[in-house]
């Protein structure tokens, strides 16, 4: 099973993942819209990036038409 990642400018995983993730803490939030400005946001910004990746894997793929 492969999934598509569409993180070309880091921006696209963030969005998503406010949807898979369901309610977030405002601060979380405001994290994943400004981005990280101390290294401590930072490396909270990357425990969330690698729960989106996990959260993306449990996903059920998307299969091709194959009626066409």
């Amino acid at each position: 099973m492969t999934v598509d990642w569409k993180e070309s400018d880091g921006t696209d995983w963030r969005e998503e993942f406010k949807g898979l993730k369901g309610s977030l803490p405002i601060e979380e939030i405001r994290l994943l819209d400004e981005g990280a400005s101390t290294m401590k946001e930072a490396w909270k910004l990357g425990a969330m990036h690698a729960e989106y990746k996990r959260l993306k894997r449990r996903q059920i793929p998307k299969l091709p038409d194959l009626n066409q």
